[in-house]
Formats: structure tokens, sequence, C-alpha cells
């Protein structure tokens, strides 16, 4: 039998071979999209739909044009070539773009433009370029719909959500605080609330008279996990003490059973107890520093780890904890220098490599980043922190089912498991799966209802209820986003584009209002505001509206627009013209053809 594989790359190569012949056939797209529905590709699926769509359209205006045997439209081979690029790359935010730019300016299809534009922004496109094209395409879709209907011309529409990307620098910054400070393992709730309940009794009890029965009682406490009565037992120890060893040794075993209880207060009490019997033991300071670390004592924990440096100079530990110490302080490219020093010295310390990972991702060196995570997971395949990193570069690359599964795997540690079902939400709502990312986000929210990164899952949530049509289920979804964070003027922005669009002018001017209320620069809700107004008939609210937002976007076509049709609808016919034509302007700006 042939391999499956090598039947589908001949497919997939037929067809561009086909595309080659034609780039504009929408039978040859139609191929690959099915290819992608086969291979249950939905971001492909969509993004292919949109181009099948367009260039379908495009074929209508062809043969209506040969039927009234007029000049067809003509398309350059530059536009052939976008094509003809945009087949072998469909996900391409570029590609989309410069293939809107075509059917809005060659091709008199603002509609198609639209989609496009839309489509780009959603895959990561910058929206600084893309915003301003789908305005002016907005406008010349109502502009185009006046001509062709012989009607007055009408607004061009509300504004749509906007989505929140998380920015991987910023997340793995965030990310790597949590999982970075040498790591205190965190016992259960139960046993450190029975631990407090008991510190009274334990300081209660008669203490021993001779510092050997204080050692031995200490020793016993310790195992027993009652470290407030060990400790109590080494200060009465300190009154009288046996040998250095013996007194540092105490201490240090007390400063290790309070680390791996996350005591951070006890743990830097012990040590500093531990290295007043020998301040020349590189493990004195080592552990001094830690304590100091753990209790973001930073300036006294780096003169520490330096001191231990002294003594024994390049120790993979001192540098990795060097290397933490610094990323805890934004200090990316200090951190850098020392988790070099620690991997080059110890070329097989796992989690030295992780936070070199960690460490080049907040420095936007995302592919340096993978290769210092996978060499993490290669020395020690269990490693969480490192599969995590990689799923938000991926994620951040559009790269979904690879971010998928390294979330998956890095789930088992309970410090990001509401990061990760979080980005898994996300991840389904990229990929249109509503029903999915909804029982994600809930994942997310039993693993910690805290998580800062939920408003963003529910807000995408929310953003793919609205592009499945399901506005009810999308307002609900920014209600929770606005309930996580009340102070996220976005948040309010898109809760309110699902009122508007579900029919709720009342709610959704509401929540358009208070959006502004926290950030009064925010223009599209200005916009909407002023669509609001104009569909209620209280154009003059509509005009004030309109007024704010060029003021703050004076560039915005579809502002000038609409402010110019709202001036005319209330008589000023001189200030509408002024409007309508910086309209003209600004729409000749945006799509006069780009250099190749």
């Amino acid at each position: 039998m042939s391999d499956p594989s090598t039947l589908s790359s001949a497919l997939s190569t037929q067809t561009i071979k086909v595309i080659e012949s034609d780039p504009l056939s929408p039978a040859a797209w139609e191929q690959l999209a099915e290819k992608a529905r086969g291979q249950n590709d939905p971001l492909s699926i969509k993004s292919l739909e949109i181009i099948v769509e367009g260039l379908k359209k495009f074929a209508e205006i062809k043969a209506t044009a040969e039927e009234k045997k007029l000049p067809p439209p003509q398309i350059s081979g530059m536009s052939k070539t976008i094509f003809l690029r945009l087949a072998k790359a469909y996900n391409s935010p570029t590609l989309l773009k410069e293939a809107g730019l075509i059917y809005l300016r060659d091709l008199g299809l603002p509609n198609v433009a639209l989609q496009h534009f839309e489509r780009s922004m959603r895959l990561g496109g910058p929206e600084k370029e893309l915003r301003p094209l789908s305005e002016a395409a907005a406008v010349a879709v109502q502009r185009q719909i006046s001509l062709q209907s012989g009607q007055e011309a009408g607004h061009s529409g509300i504004t749509t959500a906007q989505h929140a990307k998380p920015v991987a620098p910023n997340i793995i910054r965030k990310t790597g605080k949590l999982l970075m400070p040498t790591r205190i393992n965190q016992t259960s709730v139960t046993k450190l609330t029975a631990e407090l309940a008991g510190l009274e009794k334990q300081e209660a009890e008669p203490l021993p008279s001779t510092t050997p029965e204080c050692l031995k009682g200490a020793e016993a406490a310790i195992e027993k996990k009652q470290l407030v009565r060990a400790e109590a037992l080494l200060k009465k120890a300190n009154e009288n003490p046996a040998s250095n060893p013996d007194m540092w040794q105490a201490w240090t075993n007390l400063g290790q059973a309070c680390y791996e209880a996350g005591l951070p207060v006890r743990v830097e009490t012990a040590f500093a107890e531990a290295i007043k019997y020998d301040p020349d033991e590189l493990a004195s300071h080592y552990n001094l520093a830690l304590g100091y670390h753990l209790n973001d004592k930073y300036e006294l924990a780096l003169a520490e780890y330096l001191k231990a440096d002294a003594i024994e100079q390049k120790h993979p530990k001192v540098w990795c904890n060097v290397g933490v110490l610094y990323f805890q302080m934004d200090e990316y490219a200090k951190a850098e220098l020392a988790l070099r020093v620690a991997t080059t010295v110890a070329p097989d310390y796992a989690r030295a490599w992780d936070n070199l990972g960690a460490t080049l991702g907040a420095e936007d060196k995302f592919d340096e980043a993978l290769a210092a995570c996978q060499k993490a997971i290669e020395l020690r395949p269990d490693y969480p922190e490192a599969y995590f990193k990689r799923g938000v570069i991926y994620f951040s690359r559009n790269e979904f089912a690879e971010a998928s599964a390294e979330f998956k795997r890095a789930a088992q540690l309970p410090a990001v498991t509401a990061y990760c079902e979080a980005f898994q939400s996300m991840i389904h709502s990229q990929l249109d799966q509503p029903e999915d990312a909804e029982a994600a986000v809930q994942r997310a929210v039993k693993a910690d209802p805290k998580c800062e990164l939920l408003w963003m899952a529910w807000n995408d949530l929310g953003l793919a209820w609205h592009a499945a049509g399901n506005y009810p289920k999308a307002a609900t979804a920014y209600e929770e986003a606005t309930m996580i964070k009340p102070d996220e003027p976005e948040a309010w922005f898109n809760l309110g584009v699902s009122y508007h669009q579900s029919g709720d002018l009342k709610a959704a001017r509401d929540s358009y209002q208070h959006a502004v209320d926290l950030r009064e620069s925010l223009a599209a809700a200005w916009h909407n505001l002023g669509i609001i107004c104009t569909e209620t008939n209280d154009h003059e609210a509509a005009m004030t509206a309109f007024r704010r937002e060029v003021n703050l976007d004076p560039d915005n076509v579809r502002a000038w627009y609409d402010y110019a049709l709202t001036l005319d609808k209330l008589g000023r016919k001189d200030e509408a013209g002024v409007a309508f034509a910086k309209v003209d302007l600004l729409s000749n700006a945006q799509i006069e053809a780009p250099e190749y």
C-alpha cells in the first residue's frame, strides 16, 4: 500500500500546480479547502473559505462583464503572484492583507477586502496597519451599497469586538516569577493550617535544660513537622551551644525543613543562625542568600550569592540562582549572562537551561528560548515549566497544535494549571470552537479563579461566540471578563458589542459609556456610541460621539464618514461637506498601491 502522507503531499503539490496555472481559480482553491477539512484543520479551513468566497465573487464579476460584453476587470501579474504565495501560506496575516488590498484597490470588492483584513487581524496581523484598512473598506461598502441601490447612504456600522492577545514575553516574565524562585515546595493547606494552629501549644511546652536534649528534641520536632517547636529548642541550645558543626547542621536542617514546608520567613531565620557557626562554608552563604531571596530581599541575597562565589567560583547552583534573582528584578540581560555561566559550567543542569529559556523568552529571543527549553527537556523529560514556556511561544506564533500539546504536558504543575487551561481556551476560541473553549475556561476557573489570564480567555470566548453569531452567549462570556477585570475598558466595549448586536441598545449604550468612562481615549467605544445614538435618532448625541472619535483618531476614515453623515442629517451642510472631503482624502491614501 502507498503511504497516506505521500498521497496527501502529492495532492497538495498537484493543487499548487493548478493554482500556479490560474491563481484566481476558485475550483483549485476549493481543493485546498477540502484538504484542510479532511485534516480537521479549522484554522486553515476558515482562511481558505474566506479566500474561496472572495475568488467566487471575482469570478462572478468577470462572468457578468463577459455577458454584457464589457472589458473584464484587470489584475496585475504581481497581484497574481500574491495569490500564488497565499496558496502556500494561507494563514499568513501579511498575505491576507495584501489580497485584501487587491480586492479594495483593483477589483472594487470592499466587502471581500473587509473579510481579508479582519481575518488578518484575527491571525495576529498588526492592528495598527490593518485597522485603518478595515475602516476604509467598511466605508467603501456603504458607499457602494448607496450607489447601487440609489438610496441614501447609511452609517458604516459598529466597530467589532477587540481581541486582547497576550504578549508572549510579558506572560513569560510574569509566570517566570511564579516558577523560578528556587521553588519552595508548598505543603497542602490542611497541613499548614494544622501547623499554625499548634503554634501556641508548641511554644507553651517546657524546654529541656541541656543542649544535647535540645538538639535531640529539635531533630525529633523537625521529623514531626513541628517546626516552631524545633526553632524554640535550637534558640535554647544557642544559649550554651554545642560544637560549631553540630549547631550548623541543626539550624541548616531546620532551614531545609521550613523551605520544604513553604515557610520563607522561617527559612531566612534558620539559615541566618546557621551561618554564625560556619561563615566560611559555601553552603552557609548560599542558604542564607536563598532565605533572603525567598523574602524578596534581593540586594542582601545578591551579596550572599557573591560571597558564596568567592569561596567556590562559578558553582552552577549559585549562578543559576543569581540568574533567577536578576530575572525577578527585571534585569533580563544580567539574568541571561548569569544563567549562561551556569549552563556552561554544568551543561547537564536542567533547571539552569529552563531558567535560561524563560529569560530568553522574556527578552523576545524566541528561537533561542525554544532551544534552551528543548535542552532542559532532553535532560529532564518530565519538566512542566519548560513545556509551558514552549507553549507560550508556539501560541504567540499561531502554532496552535504545538502549543496545545505543550500546555497539556505543563498542566501537571499546579502553579501553571490555570494558565495552561486558559491558553487551551484561547486556542479553541482562535479555532472557532466555542464549546471546547468554554469547557477549558471553566477548568481554568476551577484551578485558580484569580488567574490573570482568565479575563483574556473569557474575552476570546466572547469573540468565538460572536463569530458563531451567538450574541447572547458572547455577552455572557464578556460579562465574566468584566467581573474578573472591571477596570478593563476593552472588556466593557466587547460586552457592548454583543448587547448591540443582540438588539439591547440600552445595555449596549451603558457598556460603551462605561468603557469611555474608564478610558476616555477609546475611540472605538465613542464610534459605537455614535451608532447607537443614530439608531435611536439622537443625532445631536451622535454628532458629539463621532466628534470625539475624529479628535482621538484623526486619520480614521470611518469616523469622518459617520461624522459627515450625522452633520448632514442635522442640516449642517457646509460642515458635512468638509467632513466628506476628509473622507475622500483618507480613503485615497489608504487604498493607494503599496510598494512591493
